[in-house]
């Protein structure tokens, strides 16, 4: 049980520390979070045309791949209690659709940035994306270790 409790306060911690990175890039003005991702994108293409092609994929990618972390993070949290898969999976998706929103309405307050709609739908994709990710990784270690106590029993 100790284990568990432990388990469980590094995995809050970890989703504290995520919602405050999420919060910290939301917080850059327009021309500070154009330049991280152009930065990001011409540390791999050295084409400049290239460059401004890519660099809002590259936004938007990055809008869903920190949303896929918070999905394995809450799923994570959440199999740590006695709760249904659906339970599980619900509960996760909601908090990240719920986070994603509030995000949106946070950058209507900063300069340079504007909410939209869409970035919502990306981050809630990232979520269920983590979370269905992580509940199959999740199965196939419960799978492996019930045929493992099963061996064990013949």
């Amino acid at each position: 049980m100790k284990k568990v409790k432990i388990l469980r306060a590094v995995l809050i911690i970890l989703i504290v520390l995520w919602t405050c990175l999420i919060f910290l890039f939301s917080s850059q003005d327009g021309g500070e979070s154009s330049g991280f991702s152009r930065m990001v994108v011409e540390f791999f293409v050295k084409d400049p045309e290239m460059v401004d092609f890519l660099e809002p994929y590259a936004r938007k990618i990055a809008h869903f791949s920190e949303y896929g972390l918070g999905g394995v993070l809450f799923v994570s949290l959440f199999s740590t209690y006695n709760w249904s898969d659906k339970r599980k999976m619900l509960t996760s998706i909601l908090l990240g659709v719920w986070y994603a929103i509030m995000d949106e309405i946070h950058q209507l307050m900063v300069p340079g940035r504007n909410g939209a709609f869409k970035d919502v739908y990306i981050d809630s994709l990232g979520i269920a994306t983590g979370v269905v990710g992580m509940m199959i990784i999740l199965k196939i270690f419960e799978m492996r270790k019930n045929k493992k106590q099963y061996l064990w029993k013949e």
